[in-house]
């Protein structure tokens, strides 16, 4: 093969590539040269011997999509040189006559090469390289993707193809969720029920988990990995530089287990294998043969998976039943244990001892800090960043993977488009905020974090289109956090990834999200009311909008806009709903939107007890800009979340005024940790100083997804106090029990005589 080498100065070509300047992860430092390197002949080789086969077969795969043939060669194109200096997973690439990649390990030479993968690039059928000096390094170790496998099963095929995609970008470490209640998806030699009962169940809801009526598919659903099957694909990553951290979960989350051996549990009830999402009261008993049988479990799951940490879970264990239990109160009185946190943590501790002592790390979600967290164990932390905080104050490793910025099983847009998801809100945008590094750790402690990782929870993601939907390309974002020392500006990124990766990602056929090129609903206070707009990506782009009372539009005009240009919706007297249809190039149909102006739209609130910053769409205005609601997909774009004791606002209108009646709308989904008030105390102020109390309305136990309640006024004022008291805790035997429930408000509506 011959490399065509021309200087800038005499190059006709001009230059466009997949990467240059467009490379995600961002390496630390990018040398651009003059001049070009052509390959005329879409031949290319690389040093023989350096690598092993299987990592050879990938990277001719990969260098076949981008249009180059690879083979091994002695006098190649792409050589190595050894540093022994440089860290493990660092290289630089030197694209000059040759490219020169030098690194001290496998995994450097390998992330070089997934560099160079997205650096060379084509023009009008010529395919080149810009000559160029890279030199990068990981900010962290541990940079994952998770796949739940348990609520939906995915083939051998397709756990392959999520780690592919995982390189492209770099991520080192796939954390595979084998065990969960719905499924049991590992072959156990000395306890065959687990996969010949526990890998199958009889039904799967259909719908969300909050439905009401719930209904379901009933037909058996199921699957599980052999243990030759396992084997192949924790050497087909090993390939690829990636660790497989296998999860098996405990104490909790076991019903698939407890069909298979219903001994297990406190009860020794016989159950199926639940086809319900959530969080159930069984769980393994804390006996000694309970124990025993998990570790018998783990030594068979050590042999399968050689990387030295091993996930147990640990987290959502109802301790229900445990209270309850006979034997599980022998094991707190022969062990000194004053209630049952400290018996989880006496029961991960057998385990961390267990692990220790053959070598390996445990780590678990954050809930293995409750009862004093093992000597040993990692944590990873996902209900927020608490967790980790403590745990690193601790002198424990942890993981970063908060619910706020790494659940990819999240909505990613506000688009009615959207498939069917549990909720919450993380947009792209969001995404790329995320720092690993907390800001209340030292730089000591600061070390203790090993890095961050997405999780794609599978309850609401049947198929493995859909995971490459939801992971995409919200990954390429976290990864810009977990690999770069400084990342660009965001809107760098996006450039980055609108001019490059989606036609890269294209290339590699991955059904990726396209919602960053949507119309974006905006709403801003105006005089009298709301502004509302629309944007996308694309500044160029108009869209054409119409307007009705009915829904009909069939008599109204269109109205074109700019990207950005707006409307304005005034405060209205009367409850008729107005309907927008949107349309735009993006789009294959227009986007459906309902207002419901009020006598406050656009009001001055004062969030006494401000929203939690994971659901703080818009702040105070999120609860006065017409916009209901949705029970049925919520995102957390609409509504404002709170997790307090109290929580209390103050509305201000223009003038002291009659009031008839208020109506505002709280959120149902116990299975999110998300309830109903348990009351909703009204009172009334001519100056914000002096109030009155006008009502204390006391809330339903049992309500809809969606309660909004309308409460009698009758009353003078210029001040609206609403002060809500939640639920004192989650109650026992619901999953987060005894935690402070979410509280979820959005529209608030006040009518005047």
């Amino acid at each position: 093969m011959r490399i065509l080498i021309i200087q800038l100065l005499f190059c006709t070509y001009p230059i466009f590539s997949f990467g240059q300047h467009g490379i995600i992860p961002t390496p630390s430092e990018i040398q651009e040269r003059t001049g070009q390197i052509f390959f005329e002949d879409k031949q290319i080789t690389i040093q023989a011997g350096a690598l092993e086969s299987e990592t050879i077969e990938f990277l001719k795969g990969e260098f076949k999509i981008i249009g180059l043939e690879l083979s091994e060669a002695k006098d190649a194109d792409i050589v190595f040189i050894p540093l022994s200096n440089l860290p493990p997973e660092a290289y630089n690439l030197d694209i000059d006559e040759k490219i020169t990649l030098t690194a001290s390990s496998a995994s450097g030479k390998f992330y070089g090469l997934m560099t160079l993968l997205q650096w060379i690039g084509e023009r009008k059928h010529v395919i080149y390289a810009q000559k160029v000096r890279i030199v990068d390094s990981p900010a962290f170790d541990w940079r994952g993707l998770h796949l739940d496998v348990s609520r939906h099963f995915f083939t051998i095929d397709e756990v392959k193809r999520f780690i592919d995609l995982m390189v492209l970008y770099k991520f080192n470490t796939f954390h595979w969720h084998l065990t969960d209640d719905q499924g049991w998806r590992i072959a156990i030699d000395k306890y065959p029920r687990l996969t010949s009962v526990g890998a199958f169940r009889d039904s799967t809801v259909i719908g969300h988990y909050s439905d009401s009526p719930r209904k379901y598919e009933q037909q058996k659903y199921g699957d599980f990995y052999t243990k030759d099957q396992i084997k192949e694909v924790v050497a087909y990553a090993k390939a690829r530089s990636v660790n497989i951290v296998p999860e098996i979960e405990m104490p909790g989350h076991s019903r698939a287990a407890l069909a298979a051996y219903p001994e297990l549990s406190c009860t020794g009830e016989k159950q199926g294998v639940p086809g319900l999402w959530g969080v159930f009261d069984d769980i393994y008993c804390s006996k000694e043969s309970s124990i025993k049988f998990m570790q018998d479990v783990l030594d068979e799951v050590l042999e399968l998976f050689p990387y030295k940490y091993i996930h147990i879970g640990g987290d959502e264990a109802p301790k229900a039943r445990w209270d309850e239990c006979s034997e599980c109160a022998n094991v707190m009185a022969n062990n000194g244990l004053h209630d049952t946190h400290e018996l989880q943590s006496y029961f991960i501790g057998r385990m961390d001892d267990y692990l220790t002592k053959k070598g390996r790390i445990l780590i678990g979600w954050d809930e293995i800090l409750e009862g004093g967290l093992s000597p040993n164990a990692a944590v990873m932390s996902w209900r927020g960043e608490q967790g980790g905080i403590e745990a690193a104050k601790q002198g424990h490793q942890v993981v970063m993977s908060p619910t706020s910025y790494c659940y990819f099983d999240y909505y990613q847009s506000s688009h009615h488009s959207e498939p069917l998801a549990i909720g919450g809100f993380l947009p792209l945008e969001k995404v790329y905020e995320y720092s690993p590094i907390p800001s209340e750790l030292s730089a000591e402690e600061a070390k203790f974090v090993l890095g961050g990782q997405a999780n794609v929870w599978t309850e609401y993601i049947p198929t493995f289109d859909h995971v490459e939907y939801m992971v995409y390309p919200r990954a390429l974002a976290l990864i810009q956090s977990l690999w770069c020392e400084k990342k660009p500006e965001y809107e760098t990124f996006l450039a980055d990834l609108i001019l490059f990766h989606e036609d890269f990602l294209e290339l590699h056929n991955v059904n990726f999200s396209p919602s960053i090129h949507f119309p974006e609903l905006h709403v801003e206070r105006s005089d009298n009311g709301v502004n509302i707009f629309w944007t996308t990506v694309n500044k160029q782009e108009e869209f054409s909008l119409r307007t009705s009372f009915d829904g009909s539009f069939e008599l109204t005009e269109t109205k074109n806009l700019k990207n950005g240009e707006s409307v304005t919706l005034n405060k209205s007297s009367f409850a008729m709903p107005l309907n927008f249809e949107l349309q735009s190039t993006e789009l294959d149909h227009p986007l459906n939107y309902t207002f419901f102006p009020s006598e406050i739209l656009g009001a001055q609130i004062d969030l006494v007890t401000p929203a939690n910053k994971k659901f703080n769409h818009n702040g105070s205005l999120n609860l006065v800009d017409g916009i209901l609601g949705d029970g049925e997909r919520w995102k957390g774009d609409e509504w404002l979340g709170f997790r307090e004791e109290k929580i209390e606002l103050i509305i201000e209108l223009d003038a002291i005024e009659q009031l008839k009646t208020i109506s505002l709308g709280f959120l149902k989904s116990n299975g999110s940790w998300i309830y109903t008030p348990k009351s909703i105390q009204v009172s009334i102020s001519p100056d914000n100083k002096e109030w009155q109390e006008v009502t204390n309305v006391m809330c339903p136990g049992e309500t809809d997804a969606i309660y909004r309640p309308e409460i009698e006024l009758n009353s003078y004022g210029k001040y609206v106090k609403i002060t809500v008291y939640p639920l004192n805790e989650i109650p026992k035997g619901k999953g987060g029990a005894g935690s402070i429930p979410w509280t979820f408000i959005d529209e608030i509506q006040l009518k005047m005589q």
